[in-house]
């Protein structure tokens, strides 16, 4: 194969990977032919089509880490970060094939394509739930309980999964995005089905067992969507050296992408809100104790990447993060202009410095891990960085006040629902949208007739373009999933008969 011409624009190098009709299919072909003037490669249409979708316009109101409040500084949303990691993830990319010395590693392990980069990376939060992090945990608490009794609970990037998968509609033909099976893939972080819970000793293998852990608290596909998942992932058994559980390229560079954006953009926003005291955080680095952010983090690392981790490295990384904080970020944040600008080009430099300290390995870089990865001293200051902000930012107090709250809502929200849902007399009076799942799950696949009468909805015609839904019961979760923050507070007020409809528009939820 040609190599392309170091001096060649990067817009011609949108794609380095052998020729295969498998990566460009999608699992649902649509009704109609193609038109003979859309000049896009299948992947830009994957990354319109993410664009354009109801799904995406969404994130804008939903939390990233911290739900916002008017007077605070603008935080990042779903949708901001996601396109920050948009950004950053085609940066990766592009370097990674300007890297000639690369190009016969990334055409054997089954290419790179920029556009199925980027639409992994928009796509990749679609399917989170309304406030954030804390959202996530409570429906995965709710799933596996007694009332939706689902054994494989709630995961985002799982959601993410089933959402472009089928959730989203963009077409009468058939479900979902219709998305190529190389941008599926990529939008698997995580591309495995979450380990059958152990009932005797979870909590120790939890704390105990890399793998148990690995396959248990990640997952990118629920059970009802494995068949789909292995479809997709065909195009990789050409490639012989591919490892199973194995991120694809794309889906490694999304990964690390939103890892750095997670680790530099959250952290300049809570710093830039006054949210982030830096004095404390400094504070925190110099202890030693059992009890420390420093020995937690170790143990963990050590626990979930022993192939990667390494003690020493890991001891630099926290002379570098410390060094960075005293020169870049005031102890005090007093919304100066040399303040402010100190720390957005503070923010500026570290994601530069991380793009540039990606690189791709003839083997994973640790067991079930990436390709492409982080260089080992840098990966280590990223974990850094995140588990500060998860420790002083998510866990304060003022923090836990809101997000009890938040936990409240949708508890009560999926119990409210399924009430609804079970009831004969009034199950056709419940939301048109989580209705026709609901029937479209109970008989097992195929699409309802709108244009019938109630009576006849639950004659639903088989097609092979619809993928099976699963248990009735997460519909619910995934209807939850369609709303924003503010949409989850209305329906929740009106459900629980705690306020009225604020105006008409909420009574169409």
């Amino acid at each position: 194969m040609a190599k392309p011409a170091r001096t060649q624009p990067v817009h011609e190098l949108v794609r380095l990977t052998p020729k295969s009709a498998r990566r460009d299919a999608r699992l649902i072909q649509p009704a109609r032919p193609r038109s003979p003037h859309d000049t896009r490669s299948e992947a830009r249409r994957d990354r319109d089509r993410v664009l354009y979708s109801v799904a995406w316009r969404r994130l804008g109101g939903v939390t990233q880490v911290v739900t916002p409040f008017e007077d605070m500084a603008l935080m990042h949303n779903r949708l901001t970060h996601s396109e920050k990691v948009a950004q950053v993830a085609r940066s990766i990319a592009e370097r990674l094939l300007f890297q000639e010395k690369s190009h016969r590693l990334i055409a054997h392990l089954g290419g790179i394509d920029v556009d199925v980069v980027e639409a992994a990376a928009l796509a990749h939060d679609l399917g989170h739930p309304p406030f954030g992090h804390i959202g996530e945990i409570t429906l995965d608490k709710v799933a596996r309980g007694s009332l939706l009794r689902l054994s494989d609970g709630f995961e985002g990037n799982a959601q993410t999964f089933r959402s472009v998968l089928l959730g989203e509609t963009r077409s009468a033909a058939y479900d979902g995005l219709d998305l190529t099976c190389a941008t599926l893939l990529a939008i698997a972080k995580y591309p495995w089905v979450r380990e059958s819970t152990l009932k005797d000793d979870h909590d120790a293998r939890l704390k105990t067992n890399t793998d148990y852990r690995r396959r248990w608290r990640k997952f990118s596909v629920y059970r009802s969507e494995k068949n789909s998942f292995t479809r997709a992932r065909a195009f990789l058994d050409e490639v012989r050296s591919f490892r199973p559980e194995t991120q694809s390229l794309e889906a490694s560079i999304m990964d690390v992408a939103d890892d750095i954006t997670y680790a530099i953009h959250d952290l300049e926003d809570f710093y830039l809100a006054g949210i982030l005291d830096v004095r404390a955080v400094l504070d925190e680095l110099r202890r030693n104790e059992q009890d420390s952010l420093l020995r937690k983090l170790r143990a963990r690392l050590k626990l979930d990447y022993p192939d990667y981790y390494r003690r020493a490295l890991f001891d630099r990384a926290v002379m570098v993060v410390q060094k960075e904080l005293r020169s870049s970020f005031a102890t005090k944040y007093d919304g100066g202009l040399t303040t402010v600008g100190r720390a957005r080009a503070a923010g500026s430099k570290l994601i530069g410095k991380y793009i540039n300290s990606v690189h791709i390995s003839e083997d994973v870089f640790w067991t079930h891990g990436p390709y492409v990865a982080l260089k080992s001293p840098q990966w280590h200051e990223v974990q850094l960085l995140k588990e500060i902000t998860k420790n002083f930012v998510i866990t304060r107090p003022d923090i836990a006040l809101l997000q009890r709250g938040q936990q409240r809502i949708l508890r009560e929200l999926v119990q409210y629902l399924l009430e609804w849902k079970d009831s004969k007399s009034d199950f056709k009076r419940l939301p048109r949208r989580l209705r026709e799942e609901i029937i479209i799950a109970q008989n097992g696949h195929g699409r309802i007739d709108s244009t019938r009468a109630y009576g006849d909805l639950l004659r639903v015609r088989g097609n092979g373009g619809f993928a099976p839904r699963g248990d009735a019961n997460r519909c619910i979760l995934d209807y939850l999933c369609t709303l924003t923050d503010g949409q989850c507070y209305a329906l929740y007020y009106k459900l629980s008969g705690s306020r009225p409809a604020a105006s008409a528009m909420d009574f169409f939820l």
